[in-house]
């Protein structure tokens, strides 16, 4: 059995046509891309001497997901649920 993008719709309830969900990490400018989508990207990291690391990971820490977007608001409207979904997709 192989699960299919209309799997997928039916058990998330999101739609699948429109704007994708995820961006490219590997890319230059991905925190942008991020700030574009969900309105927010995770902090720079920083060296141990206060500086910018020389290699930056692309892609937000779970822990920064989890801090940020842990509980949906319960009044929230359709773009808000959007939002913390394609966050967590």
């Amino acid at each position: 059995m192989t699960v299919t993008l209309q799997d997928v719709f039916m058990i998330t309830a999101l739609p699948i046509e429109g704007k994708p969900l995820c961006i490219r990490t590997d890319s230059e400018g991905w925190r942008q891309q991020m700030e574009a989508l969900i309105g927010m990207s995770p902090p720079e990291p920083e060296a141990e001497d206060g500086g910018k690391k020389d290699r930056v990971l692309a892609g937000a820490p779970f822990t920064w997901i989890a801090t940020n977007f842990a509980h949906c608001p319960e009044d929230a409207n359709d773009d808000v649920i959007q939002t913390y979904a394609r966050v967590y997709m």
